[in-house]
């Protein structure tokens, strides 16, 4: 406030200005300049001091109270002072904010995790012990270029290799989830975690590392592929064998067995035929002793499940990407495993018997790419003119010629037929008579 005797400006708190000691008008009432923070209602002061005793005062108070005290205008000069060390605010999704890296992977990667967990219980079903080793593994290094790429845990991300921070990491996870993801379809909480968890990681690597014109999708596969004959066979072959492990393959028994009563000694004649006793009314229990197994049931069905798809990736491979040679021995050994792992589980029911069908129909583009990757690595035939052996001349032998025919391949002898102006007048041939 100033002044009005000087117009310099003083202390509103005062009553007379610290310049020329004139009277300075009452300030209006919740217009004072007082510090709620550092003085109380309570706290009444004559406020006749100049401004520096002011503000020993408030510094007293604030050491009194425990609290530090800020000067006047130290606020403003704080917020505007800006070392450049700190980062730039967050723009994206609010349900992100607080999520390591602002990444929905990470969320996914978090649901994920629950869901495994759950699966060591025996009330929840699960994809089985290589299907969840796959998923830890794909979840940690998954985690780990999320956190590398987000500048964030350098000193645990440095311990992994630079190779394994490479786009097809998280590709080939999202591709795992997308299998145990199908597995898993059904009703249940389990089924829920898993196309959320899956959900969530998918759409995000889609954006980053999958789709556009870098993605590892258009750099290394050509889907269109799998669409021509005789690939589709394959396609339909693998769909129709990962369909049918829905289908029931086996039935077990849950009923106890009740060992027969003791038979007493009696004469030879007696015979006694053992009867398994009902452990139940089977009135009213009619099947309630069986449990019906699905081929997701057996042990390695998840296994085969992989098997069966990277074939359909090694089919749908670009023709320009180079591939090991063992590769060409891939389709065989998926389509062997899965052929014995059926044989192993194979019942009088629908689902073995069409799951051995759609293998058949995936082996016969199995076998007709293997024949061909043989001949394409069999050695080139030697050179053919199309001329029978049998009928090549050979060559004159030198000793049949004549003396004179050696030197000069125009000076022929008499019976040579080769040049007829070489021929001398006598050598014409007289007329034969003709016979009576």
């Amino acid at each position: 406030m100033r002044c009005p005797e000087c117009g310099e400006s003083s202390n509103a708190r005062l009553k007379y200005c610290e310049n020329c000691g004139g009277k300075m008008p009452e300030s209006p009432q919740g217009l004072t300049g007082s510090r709620p923070a550092l003085r109380t209602n309570s706290t009444r002061r004559a406020m006749e001091e100049p401004s520096y005793a002011a503000e020993i005062l408030d510094e007293a108070e604030a050491h009194s109270q425990g609290a530090a005290y800020v000067p006047a205008g130290a606020h403003d000069t704080a917020e505007d002072t800006d070392p450049g060390q700190s980062r730039p605010g967050y723009d994206g999704p609010r349900w992100l904010a607080s999520v390591p890296a602002h990444s929905q992977s990470i969320v996914g990667l978090a649901v994920l995790s629950f869901a495994l967990a759950l699966s060591i219980l025996p009330s929840f079903d699960g994809v089985g012990v290589v299907g969840a080793l796959l998923a830890v593994v794909g979840a940690v290094l998954t985690l780990a270029r999320e956190l590398k790429l987000a500048g964030e845990a350098q000193g645990v991300t440095k311990l992994l290799p630079e190779v394994l921070y490479r786009p097809e990491i998280p590709a080939a996870f999202c591709a795992l989830l997308a299998a145990l993801s199908f597995r898993m379809l059904g009703v249940g909480v389990m089924p829920v975690l898993w196309l959320l968890a899956s959900g969530l990681i998918i759409h995000d690597q889609w954006r980053k590392v999958i789709a556009g014109p870098d993605g590892v999708l258009a750099r290394w596969f050509d889907l269109r592929q799998l669409l021509v004959m005789p690939s589709v066979l394959t396609l339909g072959g693998v769909g129709l064998a990962l369909l049918t492990l829905f289908a029931p393959w086996a039935t077990l028994s849950t009923l106890p067995e009740v060992p027969d009563a003791p038979v007493p000694s009696g004469p030879p004649e007696l015979r006694v035929i053992g009867a398994q006793r009902a452990a139940d009314d089977v009135l009213y229990s009619a099947n309630a002793g069986t449990i019906t197994l699905t081929g997701w049931d057996l042990s390695g069905a998840v296994l085969v499940e992989l098997l069966l798809l990277s074939v359909l990736a090694l089919l749908a491979l670009r023709p320009e990407v180079s591939r090991p040679a063992w590769t060409r021995f891939a389709p065989v050994g998926a389509l062997g495993v899965g052929l014995l792992w059926a044989l192993l589980h194979l019942k009088l029911s629908p689902g073995p018997l069409i799951f051995v069908v759609g293998l058949a129909a995936m082996g016969v583009q199995v076998v007709r790419q293997l024949r061909e990757s043989r001949d394409a690595l069999a050695p080139a035939p030697a050179y053919d003119d199309g001329i029978d052996e049998t009928e090549r001349v050979e060559d004159p032998n030198p000793d049949d010629m004549y003396p004179d025919d050696e030197g000069n391949p125009d000076d022929m002898g008499p019976d040579d037929e080769g040049n007829p102006d070489d021929m001398s007048p006598d050598d014409e041939e007289e007329p034969k008579p003709r016979g009576r």
